[in-house]
């Protein structure tokens, strides 16, 4: 790992916040890839690109596709950046040596970027929803997307109670310019070394979901209603989340805080008016592309649930998530079969509305790489 040293810089420059830093750090990444197709590849695509890296001569057709991709990424032509899901799905392999060689595709052909967390997503999303119609000018989400892959989970600093502010500020930028050049391999080995894998979570089961699937199916009489009652439940989840981003909205716009001396039926009520305007958007289809996060996976999950043949498998919670990140923010789509089959079908076209090419085979994905060269 090369050692990055800030320190003695930001000491030197301490009206900057961590916040400013990391922000333009992001923007400057975001810059850098701007005129590349962003292809994203799943789980499954990154499997088969290291079969393809590991037996080039059982594993013709990926090992193919894999120097498409290579050569792409170093003409400056494309980038593959990956998700926290692809990142969770991927350290989950069981086999040290596969897990090596996909991690170091990864960085090969990521770039070393990934897209910000689940949650920071749909926190920006909403940002920029809210501003959009208040006329407050903002970042767009294509700007402010892109991370680096040791911030794939989202932000973090260090602080020390024992030292000062302005130490604490200059150790934090200086640890997150160490951490923007920290590859993923590097990463892996730390936490090999320290055999942090070994209590890795347990990925999501689809049993609950299924055994829940079709006692609620008298509660939709048609997909839009089945779609409207999955939005109701994704604002039931993201309430909390949704009445802190208006809350900092209110601070940039009226410049002082949300009193803390509020009630809890007074939070209540702003957050049931605020989930009421966000409702009925979907409802009266006047969203638009905004918030995809929230539309992609609902309408997913509509998809499942309206279609009495269908059945959740464990594998479409991180699945639904590659959607959400895929089609809103990349150029391509490569996927599973079923999940390709579910995001173009009539009732969602989310690749149309999102304008994201989606295949789903190893044959399909070198036709579009060999189109893009």
């Amino acid at each position: 790992m090369q050692f990055i040293n800030t320190f003695n810089y930001h000491k030197d420059n301490p009206d900057i916040t961590i916040s400013e830093h990391y922000r333009k750090l992001r923007l400057e990444l975001a810059a850098s890839i701007k005129g590349k197709k962003k292809i994203y590849l799943d789980t499954k695509f990154w499997v088969l690109l290291r079969n393809g890296l590991m037996n080039p001569s059982t594993c013709k057709k990926e090992y193919q596709l894999l120097l498409l991709a290579q050569k792409l990424v170093k003409n400056k032509v494309c980038v593959f950046p990956i998700s926290e899901d692809v990142y969770l799905e991927v350290t989950r392999q069981s086999d040290i040596d596969t897990l090596r060689n996909t991690v170091k595709l990864i960085d090969q052909l990521s770039l070393g970027i990934s897209t910000i967390s689940y949650e920071e997503r749909v926190q920006l999303e909403l940002m920029q929803f809210y501003n959009s119609h208040l006329c407050q000018g903002t970042y767009s989400p294509q700007e402010s997307i892109w991370t680096k892959l040791a911030y794939t989970m989202g932000f973090s600093s260090i602080t020390h109670n024992s030292i000062s502010d302005s130490e604490n500020l200059a150790i934090e930028k200086a640890f997150v310019d160490q951490m923007w050049s920290t590859s993923l391999s590097d990463q892996i080995e730390i936490f090999l070394l320290d055999r942090e894998f070994i209590d890795l979570p347990a990925p999501p089961t689809a049993e609950n979901i299924n055994l829940g699937q079709f006692s609620h199916m008298h509660e939709a009489l048609s997909f839009k209603q089945m779609f409207m009652n999955e939005i109701a439940g994704w604002l039931d989840v993201s309430g909390d989340m949704i009445y802190e981003v208006m809350r900092h909205i209110y601070n940039q716009m009226i410049g002082e805080p949300v009193p803390e001396s509020r009630s809890l039926n007074e939070v209540y009520e702003t957050k049931k008016k605020m989930n009421v305007v966000i409702y009925n958007m979907f409802r009266l289809e006047k969203m638009g592309v905004h918030l995809p996060s929230a539309h992609i996976i609902s309408g997913l999950y509509s998809a499942v649930r309206w279609d009495k043949k269908q059945k959740f498998q464990d594998h479409d919670f991180h699945d639904f998530r590659h959607a959400s990140v895929a089609l809103p923010y990349f150029d391509y789509f490569f996927t599973e079969k079923r999940l390709t089959h579910l995001v173009t079908q009539n009732q969602l076209k989310f690749d149309r509305m999102f304008n994201c090419n989606v295949c789903c085979q190893v044959t399909q994905a070198i036709k579009v790489l060999e189109s893009i060269a």
